[in-house]
C-alpha cells in the first residue's frame, strides 16, 4: 500500500474534548490505513492566531518573507498529501484560532497566488455542530459553511477537498438518549474520511 502523509489541524481549548476524542479516531484509522499522521493542535503549540504587519499580504510582492512562524508552519505542509481540519463550529463558522492559522499560514505567495502550494493535496474539513442537522440546514449554515469552504479552495487551486459535519455533538436541539451508542456513531463518521481520501 502506498504511504501517504496526512497532517491533522484541529483547533479547541480542551485537550480532552470531544473535537480532541475526534482527532484521535481519524489519527487511529489512518495509521491502521498505512498513512504517516503528524497534528498540529493549534492550541497546545503556542500558535498566535493575530494577523500583525509583517504577516499581512504585500499584493505587489508574492516573495515575501513572513515571520519565522508563518514559514516554519507552513513548511510543515511540504510533504503532506492529505490535510485534515478539524474544530467545532462556533457563531455559525470557525474558531477564531482556525480562522487566525488559515489567515496567517495560507498566505499569499504560500498558499496562494502565482503557485498554490497546496493545489495537488486532497483536503478535508471536519465539523462539529452542537445543535441538529435539520436545524442547521434549516437556516442555510450547511449551505453557508460548504459554499464558503469550496470557494476558499477554489481560490487555493484545490479540486479535492470536502467538507462533513458531526452534529448534535452536544445535544443542544435533540435529546441523546443513548449516549455511547450516538457519539459511537459519530466516531465512525469521523473515521469514514480517511477512506473517502482513499477512493
Amino acid at each position: 500500500m502506498k504511504k501517504n502523509n496526512m497532517y491533522i489541524i484541529w483547533s479547541h481549548p480542551r485537550r480532552d474534548s470531544l473535537t480532541a476524542q475526534v482527532v484521535q479516531e481519524i489519527q487511529g484509522e489512518a495509521v491502521s490505513q498505512g498513512f504517516n499522521v503528524s497534528t498540529l493542535d493549534l492550541y497546545r503549540s503556542g500558535f498566535d492566531p493575530v494577523l500583525r504587519e509583517e504577516d499581512e499580504p504585500d499584493w505587489s510582492n508574492p516573495q515575501k518573507a513572513y515571520s519565522p512562524e508563518v514559514h516554519r508552519l507552513f513548511g510543515e505542509l511540504e510533504d503532506k498529501d492529505t490535510l485534515v481540519l478539524v474544530f467545532p463550529v462556533w457563531w455559525y463558522g470557525f474558531p477564531a484560532m482556525l480562522k487566525g492559522y488559515l489567515e496567517r499560514v495560507w498566505n499569499y505567495g504560500l498558499a496562494y497566488g502565482e503557485d498554490s502550494a497546496l493545489k495537488h493535496k486532497k483536503i478535508r474539513w471536519l465539523a462539529l455542530v452542537g445543535g441538529s442537522q435539520a436545524g442547521f440546514i434549516k437556516f442555510g449554515w450547511e449551505k453557508n459553511m460548504t459554499d464558503y469552504i469550496k470557494g476558499g479552495m477554489g481560490y487555493l487551486g484545490v479540486e479535492d477537498a470536502n467538507i462533513d459535519f458531526l452534529y448534535n455533538t452536544i445535544g443542544l436541539e435533540e435529546g441523546i438518549d443513548d449516549r455511547e451508542g450516538h457519539y459511537q456513531q459519530l466516531f465512525t463518521q469521523a473515521r469514514g474520511i480517511v477512506g473517502s481520501v482513499l477512493e
